[in-house]
């Protein structure tokens, strides 16, 4: 028979008690004052712009940070204070971030949708619903692949419920039985819509529950005690290696949605019943239950109002930022430190004449062994090789954990790698046909392009995404796109589109080893062309372009396979004594614009070539970049040969009345040399 407990373990169990009690109102109370403080600064104008509350929700965040530690992390949404001074913040430095002040913790440009602190953990709250998710995903896949024991915690409304990362993203954790915990505050609106008229479920427990291998939970959110009691064996069992969690709570947000949110959508009836079970007046009963008196408490209000005087101090008489902040951290495609590794002796002697498809498998091959922290990842691209063949045999050499398929699903996958690149890897990323990047917009326009701008470089991201783009006879309006000027317009994105063996390898390698997101542009019809190996360490950096053919009378501007038929045109000119240079991008962004405006004001004549349309193009922004330099020394109008401005038609034999080809080329060309 067991023994009794001795007065003594009981009086320590209870001091225990209450002072674990006593810190969790104290946290609770912590979020509620700065966010109190927070709306009267906002309302008066102190600070700028908008800010979402989560007043009435702080016992989940705080009950779910009592069980982490600064190595677990977690993901957090546009309604994020609670999650961020839970996970340990200063009060001072975010309400100076939301301030846009310097000594904010994101330096004022993250203010408080966009803040992140990875130094406790916190990697980044979030303004698209449901766009942590995969990010968060990333990150466990990151701490499983390292063999930590740490996890990832994913904090999501239920509004986020309803979006396809939710679904893609618990898809691809349960499949790999990541170490990451989805934790679900349903405070029962998605802004102002009540969620029995946006979600067809009986609870969002219910959908995690048909995941095989989610372990799922569901109370109530407003007792911080049972958010602590149903958390703790989800994360204990994600720990183990045992697999995701969902847990979902049921709270209730006391404020608006915003600042200008006048709660029309809900009665004062029901904001009342909900004020009853307030999680500091629960908090305070459970602390009386085990002996805390009033005064305890108000000690630790006590406490709590000093730190935030102190804040509001420190937020309002912060220095703001200056120019060099606002354009600062947008990060370069110099080769990170950490990649001065040993070079990999290939498999392919310098020289050999191979097809472009093979030098890009070549190069994944060579960094895979290289560098650890790289990995593929995409569809079909085990034992299928990828759609046009570029990975065959690699599953074979490094294993499913090292080329990872995955579902059809890109934009979560996507950001699952934007993610892992957070976490510390190398991750590249394998779209099946480029046209297919619009599923995947969200997560490289407002997550791998935003991170390091938005986190003030506290954050690296890592990420190259590979591509098919063009035409390819036949294949019709949703499978041949190019969508280049799609990358280039969005800052933070560095974009490669090489024409030749060796400009692939360099650039592919450098894209690999930078601490930039890059795209990486491969045209279907370039697959098979032949060119010399470069050699097994061969680099190029990203923004210097290429002078394939030199000559005095006219420029031609191009990438990808429009450079050969500027080659092919060059000739026919060259036999009408016309000299033309060819100037290959390679890199569009950054481009080389030095070089471009240094031919042109040589040759006082420019021709730009380019499959994709012309309407808002490369071209385009080329062109009006580089005019203000070249104006007085051109003889005549800059001109362009483009694709068609209309969808891609199935026919092949109508798909080339809309491509470029050399006689329109040699047509254009003509024409601006007899100007």
């Amino acid at each position: 028979m067991p023994a009794r407990p001795s007065n003594s373990d009981v009086t320590s169990i209870d001091d225990s008690k209450r002072s674990l009690t006593l810190q969790l109102y104290r946290e609770m109370r912590r979020i509620r004052r700065f966010e109190e403080e927070l709306y009267r600064l906002v309302s008066s104008g102190a600070i700028g712009g908008t800010t979402h509350l989560c007043i009435g929700q702080e016992a989940v965040p705080v009950g779910v940070s009592s069980l982490l530690t600064h190595g677990d992390q977690i993901t957090s949404t546009h309604r994020g204070h609670g999650h961020l001074l839970a996970k340990g913040a200063r009060m001072d430095r975010a309400l100076a971030e939301i301030a846009g002040k310097k000594d904010g913790y994101c330096q004022g440009k993250g203010g408080s949708q966009h803040v992140a602190i990875p130094a406790i953990g916190h990697m980044g709250s979030n303004g698209i619903t449901g766009g942590g998710l995969p990010i968060a995903a990333g990150l466990a896949l990151a701490l499983q692949y390292k063999g930590s024991d740490r996890v990832a915690v994913a904090y999501l409304g239920d509004g986020a419920a309803d979006v396809g990362n939710f679904h893609e993203t618990l898809n691809l954790a349960a499949l790999w039985g990541l170490p990451l915990l989805f934790v679900l505050e349903n405070n029962l609106y998605s802004m102002s819509t009540p969620i029995e008229r946006t979600s067809a479920c009986e609870s969002f427990a219910d959908w995690a529950s048909r995941y095989k291998g989610m372990a799922v939970a569901r109370g109530d959110g407003n007792d911080v005690f049972v958010v602590r009691d149903l958390v703790q064996p989800l994360l204990e069992r994600a720990r183990a290696g045992q697999g995701p969690g969902f847990v979902e709570f049921l709270t209730y947000r006391q404020s608006g949605h915003s600042k200008s949110d006048a709660r029309v959508y809900r009665t004062r009836e029901e904001e009342a019943r909900w004020q009853e079970r307030d999680p500091l007046l629960v908090a305070v009963q459970r602390g009386r239950d085990c002996g805390l008196e009033a005064c305890d408490f108000e000690a630790a209000d006590q406490e709590v109002e000093a730190e935030v005087e102190a804040a509001v101090r420190f937020a309002l008489e912060s220095e703001a930022g200056g120019v060099d902040i606002a354009l600062g951290e947008l990060g370069s495609t110099e080769l990170a430190s950490s990649q001065a590794k040993a070079t990999v002796k290939g498999a392919i002697p310098k020289g050999t004449t191979i097809t472009l498809t093979e030098a890009i498998r070549e190069v994944l091959r060579e960094e895979l062994l290289r560098d650890e922290a790289v990995f593929v990842m995409g569809e079909d691209i085990g034992a299928y090789g990828g759609a046009f063949g570029v990975t065959r045999g690699l599953v074979e050499q490094f294993g499913p954990r090292r080329i990872l398929e995955t579902p059809i699903c890109e934009n979560s996958f996507t950001a699952l790698g934007v993610g892992a690149a957070t976490g510390g890897l190398r991750p590249i990323v394998e779209l099946m046909f480029g046209d297919f990047v619009c599923y995947a917009m969200d997560a490289l326009v407002n997550h791998a392009a935003k991170l390091r701008y938005m986190y003030a470089g506290q954050v690296r991201v890592p990420f190259t995404l590979r591509m098919p783009v063009g035409r390819r006879k036949g294949y019709g309006a949703t499978h041949s796109q190019s969508l280049e000027a799609f990358f280039v317009h969005t800052p933070g994105l560095w974009v490669a589109f090489p024409s030749s063996v060796e400009d692939a390898v360099g650039l592919l390698r450098t894209a690999i080893r930078c601490d930039a997101p890059t795209i990486f542009l491969e045209h279907k019809l370039l697959y098979p062309v032949r060119g010399a190996w470069p050699g097994d360490d061969y680099v190029l950096p990203f923004g210097e372009a290429r002078i394939v053919r030199e000559g005095s009378d006219l420029t031609m501007l191009s990438y990808g396979l429009c450079v050969e038929l500027c080659r092919e045109a060059a000739v026919q000119l060259a036999a009408r004594g016309i000299e033309a240079e060819i100037i290959d991008l390679r890199s569009l962004q950054p481009y080389d614009r030095a070089t471009c405006i240094a031919s042109l004001q040589k040759t006082g004549r420019g021709l730009f070539v380019q499959e994709a349309t012309g309407v808002a193009g490369v071209c385009d922004r080329v062109i009006a970049d580089v005019l203000p330099d070249v104006f007085a020394y051109l003889h005549a109008p800059i001109q362009k040969v483009t694709g068609a401005h209309v969808p891609f038609p199935s026919s092949p034999m109508l798909e080339d009345l809309m491509m470029p080809d050399v006689r329109a080329v040699l047509r254009a060309a003509l024409e601006v040399v007899e100007t």
